[in-house]
């Protein structure tokens, strides 16, 4: 087990070409339910790997690396309007590490120092541990979706807001 001070170790970096290999590697080792909440039909996989070959300018997609393996990353959609949609995942076998935690305190700051207003993001309605850590981030829950499986989430930004 990593401890939470050994993830000074961690490189998190722009998705670039080339990362084809450590993404398919990430989404291989997935349990079932990291596939049942996160990558339905491999949607997620298929994402981050288009944006390998023909990156979209309304996308930041960036990977946290550990001794040469992908072990996370975040992302936004949307990332042209004041509020973009946010997307995390870290491999099963590290959560419960912080790691995720580190990983969104990363995609806060990249938001506000963009000029972001704020943030959003949906997720399942079953996903307890995602939801304790927006919570703990402050985040708000808004209420569910419009499929009725996901919880929406804002975090808004205000004036002289320090990083978390």
């Amino acid at each position: 087990m990593i401890q939470q001070n050994e993830w000074n170790d961690i490189t998190i970096r722009t998705l670039k070409a080339g990362d084809e290999n450590l993404i398919n590697d990430f989404f291989d080792r997935m349990g079932g339910e990291s596939r049942a909440l996160f990558n339905r039909r491999d949607y997620n996989r298929r994402g981050v790997l288009k944006q390998c070959t023909k990156p979209l300018s309304d996308r930041c997609y960036w990977l946290a690396i550990l001794d040469g393996a992908m072990v996370g990353y975040v992302f936004y959609l949307d990332w042209d309007t004041g509020v973009p949609e946010l997307g995390i995942a870290v491999r099963d076998d590290l959560r419960g590490q912080r790691l995720g935690k580190r990983l969104m305190m990363y995609a806060i700051d990249e938001a506000k120092m963009h000029g972001k207003g704020g943030i959003y993001l949906t997720t399942h309605t079953a996903n307890l541990r995602g939801q304790a850590l927006y919570d703990a981030m402050g985040f708000t829950c808004m209420g569910v979706a419009k499929n009725g499986t996901e919880l929406m989430y804002l975090y808004r930004f205000r004036n002289n807001e320090s990083i978390i």
